[in-house]
């Protein structure tokens, strides 16, 4: 199992970080190794949010070999020509280092800021993703579709994808296992090289029970109940985590993408120094 690192683009505590946080998180993630950096995509969200594609070109401008992912695009709303000009900016200013990932959305304050149905959305999504890939083919971009892991979410996977992308949110290991033969059985896949990769893996190091329960709190959305992060997500204990990835990588993840949600440089140190070297070899870019 690798391991990649999101961007601080969210203000959890009501507060966005930094920018200087920011670069310094694409910076560190480049220097401890890890795979690929990343961040989600919104218009607007229960929290302050900086605007993803402006993020990952930021770090694409501070790094030299990192690989680049969105996690994943709103390309219904952001509309496909508009996206796919984004993208292949970032694709060029990074030297070819982005994937595109590309999804529907859950979050309906998105579709109203721009006007559009939200129960429009995956009758259109089809028929954007068309146009998206039509307008990034000549750059070779790579294209991921993100889905939460039903059938009707994993056929259009393997119908429009080059990938896969889950969500810790979801991503029991057991769902992730089902998922995942599942997608095997469409015949799109049938003998391609086809990765994944879990986002969105809420990260926080700590041996201290009252700091863990904190950090949780500030995550827990009006339709998530607590014991569904706590067990999905990276919060608490080293040992705790590194049993939750391994119940993962066995269940066929290809790579995890961390997201610490406080004191972000420290917690990415601390992953790549604590928990990456159970998986594989030393190094979080294996």
């Amino acid at each position: 199992m690798r391991f990649g690192a999101h961007l601080p683009v969210a203000g959890f505590t009501g507060e966005l970080p930094s920018a200087s946080t920011l670069i310094e998180c694409a910076e560190a993630a480049e220097a401890l190794g890890y795979t690929t950096l990343c961040a989600n995509d919104h218009l607007v969200f229960a929290v302050p949010w900086r605007d993803g594609l402006v993020a990952l070109s930021a770090a694409a401008a501070r790094t030299r070999s990192i690989k680049l992912i969105t996690t994943a695009s709103l390309v219904v709303v952001r509309g496909a020509a508009s996206l796919a000009s984004a993208a292949m900016a970032i694709a060029d200013i990074s030297g070819g280092r982005l994937t595109i990932a590309l999804t529907a959305g859950s979050t309906p304050s998105d579709y109203e800021a721009v006007g559009i149905p939200f129960e429009e959305r995956w009758r259109r999504f089809d028929a954007e993703v068309k146009a998206f890939r039509s307008y990034v083919q000549r750059v070779g971009l790579p294209v991921w579709i993100a889905s939460w892991g039903s059938e009707a979410g994993l056929r259009r996977v393997a119908r429009h994808g080059d990938g896969w992308l889950a969500s810790a949110y979801h991503a029991t290991p057991e769902h992730f296992a089902t998922s995942l033969a599942y997608l095997k059985t469409q015949p799109n896949i049938a003998g391609r090289q086809f990765p994944n990769a879990v986002a969105t893996m809420y990260t926080y190091l700590t041996d201290d029970p009252d700091k863990a329960e904190s950090v949780l709190r500030t995550l827990i959305s009006p339709r998530q109940a607590p014991a569904d992060l706590r067990d999905r997500m990276l919060i608490g204990p080293v040992e705790n985590c590194v049993e939750k990835l391994r119940r993962l990588e066995a269940a066929g993840v290809d790579q995890v993408f961390v997201w610490p949600v406080a004191d972000e440089v420290r917690q990415l140190e601390k992953f790549a120094a604590e928990v990456a070297p159970h998986f594989n070899a030393a190094s979080v870019a294996t």
